[in-house]
């Protein structure tokens, strides 16, 4: 009796031993895969940005990469977006006033006939051509850098809600960006695999000046090399 009494306790002492060594990174990593091999979307789409589309018999984390920190980003990616949104407006406030221009729109109607028509450009009117042009070719370029700007805005709004969770200030938390890199080697079609996890969590400073609680998310999971 006072053996199995010794051994259970043993056994316990190890399987205390082996959670307190598990770092949280290491956690993150078999609660991927584990939700992976499970097909657990629900779970994987809750803490990582990315999902892999080849099935992991194994897996092994090898190191974990001593970590960098940068600021917050989201806020500067905010205001980027809508200053560009505002030169985009402007163009084309300013190509509105310019086309409505007494000295213009005649020429401007001309020059718009002449090109559905296929016909050769006036050298009088090749001028308002040329403005045109350039006033068009910076407004699709407006616009494309502001719809870039906001779909960046939008990931790292996922990202810092993945790891603090959703609140209405999410846009103006500031404070830093912890990542490191997880290599870990896979188990694939029997064959073993190094590939590099990504791993972020956003330290954020809230509104009433605490910091908020965080997780780790999974930012990307690539090859190594």
């Amino acid at each position: 009796m006072r053996e199995r009494t010794t051994a259970l306790a043993v056994a316990l002492g190890l399987a205390v031993a082996g959670i307190a060594c598990s770092s949280p990174e290491k956690n993150v990593v078999n609660q991927y895969f584990g939700a992976l091999r499970a097909n657990d979307q629900g779970t994987l789409t809750s803490f990582a940005m990315v999902a892999f589309d080849q099935k992991v018999d194994d897996w092994k984390v090898v190191s974990v990469g001593p970590g960098t920190k940068t600021p917050a980003r989201l806020p500067d990616l905010v205001k980027k977006a809508a200053d560009l949104e505002a030169q985009q407006k402007a163009n084309e406030k300013e190509f509105r006033a310019w086309g409505n221009d007494l000295a213009v729109y005649p020429k401007l109607d001309q020059m718009r006939e002449v090109r559905s028509k296929g016909g050769k450009m006036k050298p009088q009117l090749q001028p308002i051509a040329d403005k045109f042009d350039a006033y068009q070719a910076t407004d699709r370029e407006l616009k494309k850098a502001v719809s870039d700007a906001k779909a960046a805005v939008e990931r790292e709004k996922r990202n810092v809600a993945l790891s603090v969770g959703q609140t209405d200030d999410i846009e103006t938390l500031t404070g830093e960006v912890l990542s490191k890199d997880v290599e870990v080697n896979l188990t694939i079609d029997g064959q073993v695999k190094p590939y590099v996890m990504t791993l972020r969590k956003y330290e954020l400073t809230g509104g009433t000046g605490a910091r908020m609680v965080a997780r780790w998310v999974v930012q990307s999971l690539v090859p190594k090399g």
